[in-house]
């Protein structure tokens, strides 16, 4: 496999494939590859969880913004009348009493309305570390965006070159099928004249059976890829072109796995991923350290004896607190949760290791798979020409009656054999190509310049980072609260 002796540069896959272009209703390996990035429910799905991350920024950032609650209640009472009395003579308080019931009944209302609002004003870094882990959560989460753009497009490359191998494997049977069918109708008529046996005829019939059963076999095979390149791509596959040259490549196996160490999309996700757990053990720990909150809160009531107008009483309150708070018994729960933010830190950092050692074994494998790919097609090319050359021979023999029947259809179905793992070759070629550049991270739509507009993360990001004070006046008091830490 000739790839130079330096790392050449990266030629786009959209240049490559100009030359391959034009007919109308035809479709490119680039058509292909733009089509599945733009209709893919899965890359959507993908692309939806990353903004679910973005927003774990935001809830991040909240632990630092004022807290403001409003509370409103209403209370209402009615008291049932109950028999008074009064004296006879008014005059004369200590006289005979007499029993006398109200005409209404008692009723009170009680309306309160208060708002209130905290602002943290030192958690001992637990909120900087939430939101740095957040922010190493979203890079992470971009990261795994990029793995699953990349499996879309090998399984878009897969696709296409599964289509046009077996279109090649339906068109070789069906070829196989009309020379079958010469030879048992040249058969038929040199056993008319007594040229060869009933066992001759036979044979060439049962390769003709052998195979049309062949070409039915290669036919499902071709449904089953147009319906795989249906699911892969969003459209059924129409008129599928030749594909481009394969992309440049490193010059050697070092340089692919040195380039994968920094781009693999696996390698980037587990960093960050440690990073992450990083920022979740100075979190835990920031837990047992003191806090300091500062509050505000005003409220008005107003209640009193419905029945008498003049018995309702409003009343304003407002207060200003400080609170020092730390907690002093958990019953062992914030050590633990230390101790488990820890184990995850080690995890991650093992992981890391493994990560890395499964990105060498990819790339060494696509590597393989690519050198026994193009080693297969040089030796496949050169059996078809040796082989078509034989069956032409002994063709041409056996009119001569110096060759049976038998040799004949033994060198016609070598040929086809030949032809078919040439076809294999060629499309395992292109595959292993791919899954190369898909393991040192280069399978992308900015790589590969598609042409279609790229999903930017940074939009929606932007967008939510500062969420809870997106609005002008909190963004004021965003700036303010920034001027004091």
């Amino acid at each position: 496999m000739k790839r130079g002796n330096t790392i050449v540069r990266y030629v786009s896959v959209a240049i490559l494939c100009a030359a391959c272009a034009g007919q109308a209703g035809a479709d490119t390996l680039a058509d292909t590859l733009a089509k599945a990035y733009q209709l893919s429910p899965s890359l959507q799905a993908a692309q939806a969880a990353l903004r679910a991350l973005d927003e774990q920024v935001g809830q991040a950032k909240a632990g630092k913004r004022p807290q403001v609650n409003m509370e409103f209640g209403v209370t209402t009472g009615i008291s049932e009348p109950q028999n008074s009395f009064r004296p006879v003579d008014p005059t004369d308080p200590f006289g005979d009493l007499e029993e006398f019931e109200p005409n209404t009944v008692a009723r009170s209302r009680q309306i309160n309305a208060r708002i209130s609002t905290t602002l943290n004003l030192f958690d001992a870094g637990r909120t900087k570390a939430a939101v740095n882990a957040a922010n190493a959560s979203v890079s992470a989460g971009r990261a795994s965006l990029k793995n699953a753009e990349q499996n879309l497009l090998l399984n878009a490359v897969t696709a296409f070159m599964d289509v046009r191998r077996d279109i090649r494997f339906v068109s070789l049977a069906e070829s196989n099928v009309s020379v079958l069918g010469q030879q048992v109708r040249a058969a038929r008529d040199r056993f008319e004249l007594g040229e060869v046996t009933r066992t001759d005829v036979s044979l060439a019939e049962a390769r003709l059976a052998q195979a049309r059963a062949s070409l039915a076999s290669f036919r499902g095979q071709l449904t089953v890829s147009q319906e795989q390149f249906r699911a892969v791509v969003g459209v059924p596959p129409e008129n599928l072109q030749a594909p481009p040259p394969i992309p440049a490549l490193p010059a050697s196996l070092e340089q692919a796995i040195s380039i994968a160490m920094r781009e693999s999309p696996d390698m980037i996700a587990i960093r960050f991923r440690e990073i992450a757990a990083k920022y979740n053990v100075e979190r835990a720990d920031a837990n047992r350290k003191l806090t300091l909150d500062a509050g505000a809160s005003f409220g008005v009531t107003n209640s009193g004896n419905l029945n008498i107008y003049d018995d309702l009483d409003t009343k304003a309150s407002g207060q200003l607190s400080l609170t020092l708070r730390r907690q002093l018994y958990s019953g062992g729960a914030l050590k633990s949760a230390i101790r488990e933010a820890q184990a995850a830190l080690s995890e991650q950092k093992f992981l890391v290791q493994d990560t890395a050692r499964l990105v060498q074994r990819n790339v060494a494998s696509a590597w393989a798979g690519l050198d026994i790919a193009q080693a297969s097609i040089i030796a496949n090319r050169q059996q078809v020409a040796a082989a078509q050359v034989t069956f032409d021979g002994v063709r041409e023999e056996a009119r001569l009656g110096a060759r049976t029947t038998l040799d004949v259809l033994d060198r016609e179905q070598e040929l086809r054999d030949a032809q078919v793992q040439l076809a294999s070759s060629i499309r395992d070629e292109y595959v292993r190509a791919y899954e190369l550049l898909a393991s040192m991270g280069l399978l992308t739509v900015e790589h590969l310049n598609l042409g279609v507009e790229q999903y930017d993360p940074n939009l929606y990001y932007n967008a939510v980072k500062n969420a809870p004070l997106r609005t002008p006046r909190g963004e004021k008091l965003d700036k303010l609260l920034e001027r004091y830490r």
